[in-house]
Formats: C-alpha cells, sequence, structure tokens
C-alpha cells in the first residue's frame, strides 16, 4: 500500500467524485494542496481575487450546471470572507462544497495568537450549512468528502461545509484513496437517491386534484431540471391550471404557455385568481417572503405541497397533503395517480389567464425599463444564462423577463445579495462554455466584487456584465423618496466603468442611448474575454405606483 499525504488524499477524493473545477485562493493552511494541484491539471482551478467570489462562482457553476460547485478557502479571514455567499447559497438552496482549511488542535480555542486564530471557525458556519463534518486525520478525508457529496446529491441542496486541520494536509497515511471515477466508497462515486414516494399520501393528493373544479399550480425553484420542468407540464396540462412561478421557479413552464400566469402573485388581479381557486398544487416552493407579499396573500385552504425537505412542508401555510421527494419523480407519481383514477383532463382555464394577464399590461403599459429589459431578451440567445442583483431594472425583470427553460434565470432570491451577478455569472459561463452568460447589475452593486472582472480576464471568461449606473443605490433611493421624501446615504459617485474595465483588460463600452442596449450586447456575444457594458439611467422602480396594492 502506498504512503499518501492528506492533501493526495483529497484532491484524489475530489477527482473521484467527478470533480473537474473549482474555486480558490491559496493560504499558509492549504498550500500542501495547491501543490498537489500541479500533479493533476485535469483538476481546473480558478483563482479568484477575493473567496467570497469563490463560493459566488461555485453557486453560479452549480446553479447552471446542476453539478455541486467547489470552492477551497484557508482559514481565518479567507474562511469569514465567504460568509454572505455561503449564506446566499443556503437561502436559495445551492448545491456548494466549501473546503476549508483550519489551525492545529492544539492552539485552537486556546486564545494563544496563533495566526489566523478564532475560537470556534466551525461553529461560524453552522447557520449557512446544510451539512458540515470536521477532519483530523488524513484517513479521514475520502469518507469526508464522499458524504458531503452524498448529502449534496440527495437532501435539500444547501451548502457543504468540510473543515481540514492544516496538518491532515501534511500528514502520511497509507489508506488507499478512491481512484479517479471510482468513488470514495464500494458503492462508487456518491449517487443520487430518490425518495421513496409516500402511496397512501399520493393517493390523496390525487383524490384532492381529481374533484378540484377550479385547480391552481404554484412552482418554485425545487422544479429546476427538464425532467422536472416535463413532468410539471403534464401535470398543468392536465388539470388546465393557471401557474404561477416564482422567481427560482422562471423556466419552469414555457413563459408564453396559455396557462402561465407568471409572475405576478402580487398583482391585485393574480390575488383574485387565487382566491378563487379550490386546490392548489405547489412543487418545490415554500411560499417565501417575496411572492406572497409578506404572506399577505390569501391562499385556498386546500393545498398540495411538493417538497424536497421535509422541513418545508406547512412551514408558512398550512397543507392538507405533503409529499415528500423530488419533483420529476413525484410529479411523475402523481400523474400515473390521476390515470388510475380514471381522471380526465379539465378544460384549460387560459382564458381566464388571458384576462388575468390583459388587465396587469393595460395598467403597467409599457415603460422604459421593460422597452430595455425586451431589447434584452430579444439580443440573448433562448438558452443564455442571466444572473441578476437586486438593482432597480431587476426588479423589473423579475416580472418581465421571459424563460423557456429551467436553469436560465438566477436571482439571489432569499438573501437579496448584491455583488452576486458578477462573479456568479463567470463562474456559470465555466460551467455551460455553451452558453452566453451576462449579469444585470447597478453601479453600487457591482463594487463589491468588481475585483473578480480580473479573474474573468485571466481565465478569458466572456461573460457580459451590464452595469446600469444611476450613481448610487437606487433601491434604496427609491424607497427613501417614497417614505420619507429625502435622502441619505444613497447617493455614491461611480468610477468611470469603461476606464476600470479597460484598466483590467476586459472589454469595456458605455452605451447612452438606451434605445441602443439590446444591439450593444448583440454586438459582444462572439468576444474573447469578458465585457463590461455601462448604461446610464435613472429608473423608476416598479415598487411604487403600480397596479398591485402591496
Amino acid at each position: 500500500m502506498r504512503a499518501r499525504t492528506g492533501a493526495q488524499l483529497l484532491v484524489e477524493s475530489l477527482l473521484g467524485e467527478g470533480v473537474d473545477l473549482l474555486f480558490g485562493i491559496p493560504g499558509v493552511g492549504t498550500l500542501a494542496v495547491y501543490d498537489v494541484f500541479v500533479d493533476h491539471p485535469e483538476l481546473r482551478h480558478i483563482e479568484v481575487r477575493h473567496e467570497q467570489a469563490a463560493i459566488f462562482m461555485a453557486d453560479g457553476f452549480a446553479r447552471a450546471s446542476g453539478r455541486v460547485g467547489v470552492a477551497f478557502t484557508s482559514n481565518g479571514p479567507g474562511a469569514l470572507n465567504t460568509i454572505t455567499a455561503m449564506a446566499t447559497a443556503h437561502n436559495d438552496s445551492v448545491p456548494v462544497l466549501h473546503l476549508v482549511s483550519e489551525n492545529p488542535p492544539e492552539v485552537r480555542k486556546k486564545g494563544k495568537g496563533h495566526f489566523h486564530d478564532i475560537s470556534d471557525q466551525f461553529g461560524i458556519f453552522r447557520p449557512v450549512s446544510g451539512h458540515a463534518a470536521q477532519v483530523a486525520l488524513p484517513d479521514e478525508i475520502p469518507a469526508a468528502v464522499h458524504t458531503a457529496f452524498s448529502a449534496l446529491r440527495n437532501r435539500r441542496p444547501r451548502p457543504a461545509l468540510v473543515e481540514f486541520a492544516n496538518e491532515a494536509f501534511t500528514s502520511v497515511t497509507t489508506s488507499e484513496a478512491p481512484a479517479p471515477g471510482a468513488g470514495a466508497s464500494p458503492l462508487g462515486p456518491a449517487a443520487r437517491v430518490e425518495w421513496p414516494v409516500d402511496r397512501e399520501k399520493l393517493r390523496q393528493a390525487a383524490d384532492m386534484l381529481a374533484g378540484s373544479e377550479r385547480p391552481l399550480v404554484w412552482a418554485g425553484g425545487g422544479v429546476g431540471t427538464p425532467e422536472a420542468t416535463a413532468a410539471l407540464l403534464q401535470v398543468v396540462e392536465r388539470l388546465g391550471a393557471p401557474t404561477i412561478t416564482t422567481q427560482k421557479g422562471k423556466g419552469a413552464i414555457p413563459a408564453e404557455h396559455p396557462l402561465h400566469v407568471g409572475n405576478w402573485a402580487n398583482e391585485q388581479p393574480v390575488r383574485d385568481l387565487v382566491a378563487e381557486c379550490d386546490v392548489l398544487l405547489a412543487v418545490g416552493t415554500r411560499f417565501s417572503y417575496f411572492p406572497t407579499g409578506g404572506w399577505s396573500l390569501r391562499l385556498p385552504n386546500r393545498i398540495v405541497q411538493i417538497d424536497i425537505d421535509p422541513a418545508e412542508i406547512g412551514r408558512n401555510y398550512p397543507v392538507e397533503v405533503g409529499l415528500v421527494g423530488g419533483a420529476a419523480v413525484t410529479l411523475g407519481a402523481l400523474d400515473a395517480e390521476l390515470d388510475s383514477l380514471g381522471h380526465q383532463p379539465l378544460p384549460w382555464r387560459d382564458d381566464e389567464v388571458a384576462k388575468t394577464l390583459a388587465q396587469i399590461t393595460e395598467a403597467v403599459g409599457t415603460p422604459i425599463e421593460i422597452e430595455v429589459l425586451d431589447q434584452m431578451r430579444a439580443a440573448l440567445p433562448p438558452e443564455s444564462l442571466v444572473f441578476n442583483d437586486p438593482t432597480t431594472v431587476a426588479f423589473w425583470a423579475r416580472s418581465h423577463w421571459k424563460t423557456d427553460r429551467p436553469r436560465t434565470w438566477f436571482v439571489p432570491s432569499g438573501f437579496g445579495t448584491l455583488g452576486f451577478a458578477l462573479p456568479a455569472a463567470i463562474g456559470a459561463r465555466l460551467a455551460r462554455p455553451d452558453a452566453p452568460s451576462i449579469a444585470i447589475i447597478g453601479d453600487a452593486g457591482v463594487m463589491f466584487t468588481i475585483q473578480d472582472l480580473m479573474t474573468a480576464v485571466q481565465e478569458q471568461v466572456p461573460a457580459i456584465v451590464v452595469v446600469f449606473n444611476d450613481e448610487g443605490y437606487g433601491v434604496e433611493r427609491r424607497h427613501q423618496d417614497h417614505l420619507y421624501g429625502r435622502h441619505s446615504g444613497v447617493d455614491v459617485r461611480p468610477p468611470d466603468f469603461v476606464a476600470l474595465a479597460h484598466a483590467f483588460g476586459a472589454r469595456g463600452l458605455r452605451v447612452d442611448d438606451l434605445s441602443r442596449v439590446g444591439d450593444t450586447i448583440a454586438s459582444v456575444l462572439e468576444a474573447e474575454g469578458p465585457t463590461l457594458i455601462e448604461v446610464p439611467n435613472r429608473f423608476s422602480h416598479p415598487g411604487y405606483g403600480a397596479f398591485g396594492t402591496y
């Protein structure tokens, strides 16, 4: 049996799980692993400029591909720089694996002043990790990595953390490492295991829907694969049911499908439509704050909720039947159960959907914000990966951006994180080099992560970053206008973004004519390396003076 260092075991364990790319920054505690990277060029390492970008890029990689995104950071400040990004992935249920080093046990929690000393690094990550493990010995590394991947592939995919004592990387063991492609156990790489469907609850759910006259479907981020969207569409069309998709659920059914209501749950016509339904089928959604108007939306008393996380069943609204499982398998089983009951497809209620949307369109009109978004949508191929920050135009996009495919629209909906879009778009383009990747971001938010434009330059990642520049925190400015009639702390002087892009070695363009935004994006789709496009504007916020009462 060969003697192996823990660093070698870690790299070989990652390869065994199918990892071919990870994001990180080296530190004194992780240099042994970085030395092993030299021997394994098949594992590509992306050197980011700030640790939070390592997690954001892994997050974008995971959202775009459905694979686990992997990040590697050193302990102390390197580790703690990732907390915001970890919380973003945690809130949005993204499968990110964070590998992090830690000081030796003999100095940990002793207050001796060791380098990068902190009393409980592992504990700090508890609120933002769905799975966490500590490794003290090199022999423990393969199992820890394998277990983390198993959790990420089979549970609600919140981030996993594996913390390694520094000496675990340099210590030698004769334990056998998994061969690349063989995984860390006799079973091979951590496999995806489907939840068994509860047959009794499945029959109850089918009975409810079979007896429904005015069903409604609510689809969230859990409907995020082609298999799940196909299964959802089968059920939606069988029920003839109007369907609402959340932000993370965009693309669960085609945007122009006659039964798709869109992302309009807070507009009064949609609230009226919801109030008139007798059974609601909710799939892969937890009814969180924004789509329910701060839980002011009145839902029917009879709800069937499907979710992979049993803790989310009935958390925010009481449900009559809860089914735990993945969307694709559970919806397929539900459709088959309806067949077994002799359920006949109901007439489509597309006329109600069309009437509802017409009311909204008449009230909202086509302001300049929607015109710009329509240009962008027309310029981009349907498979484009679109990331956004909580910037003013993105709040319009959340309702008006149309997509026909899952995993093409990405928003930090749970945590509302500024700076997310730029690094996430870079990670996504690395995951999906076949698809354009674009970040919609504001001039204030982009400064949180602008340094990682240099990462895209170094790696020649052709991500497009569209900076909507209103010289400050535009969303908060609009809130202050509405609430107080005066401003404080929201007007921020931006840099010369075109010059800044050029300083990084990226392409930089400025579009002063809002009618040219789409054409400008179309002109750089085939460009090599990243492009930053600055769009000066004074857009209004859709939250005030809009059609809805929320």
